[in-house]
C-alpha cells in the first residue's frame, strides 16, 4: 500500500537558529497539528514495516546531512507517533520496523511544501 500527500508547510532549518524556546516550540506544535489533521482526515491504514519518505520543496536547498533532517524532526516525530501510538513523544521513530528517507526538490519562488510518502510492505493493517 502506498500513501502520498503534499502539505503546504514551510520547513526551516532549526539547527543553526538562535531563538527563544517558545518560538521553536510554537513552530513545532503548528507543524505537528497540520500533520495530525491530515492523518485524521485521511484515516490511512498503515501496516508495518513501512518506509517513510519526506521531501522538502523550497526555492533553496538545505544541507543534506543535518539541516534537512532537523527541519523535518517535528513532522517525522508526529507521523511516527500516529503510526505507532502509545509511546512517549518522539520515541516511535526508533522502531526498527520504520525506515526513513529524506529528499529535497527545488520549488518556484515562495513555494514551500512537504511531500509525504508512506510505503507499507504488508497488507495486514495496523490502524492508529
Amino acid at each position: 500500500m502506498r500513501y502520498e500527500w503534499i502539505v503546504p508547510i514551510k520547513l526551516d532549518s532549526v539547527a543553526n537558529k538562535r531563538e527563544h524556546w517558545s518560538k521553536a516550540y510554537s513552530r513545532a506544535k503548528k507543524q505537528k497539528q497540520v500533520i495530525k489533521m491530515l492523518f485524521l482526515s485521511e484515516k490511512p491504514v498503515i501496516s508495518l514495516p513501512a518506509h517513510i519518505k519526506l521531501t522538502r520543496v523550497a526555492p533553496r536547498s538545505l544541507d543534506d546531512h543535518d539541516n534537512l533532517r532537523m527541519a523535518m524532526k517535528a513532522v517525522l516525530d508526529e507521523i511516527c507517533g500516529l503510526i505507532i501510538p502509545g509511546l512517549a513523544a518522539g520515541r516511535a521513530d526508533s522502531d526498527p520496523r520504520l525506515t526513513f528517507e529524506y529528499a529535497q526538490e527545488r520549488g518556484k519562488p515562495k513555494e514551500y511544501a512537504l511531500k509525504i510518502e508512506i510505503i507499507c510492505e504488508k497488507q495486514q493493517s495496523v490502524c492508529f
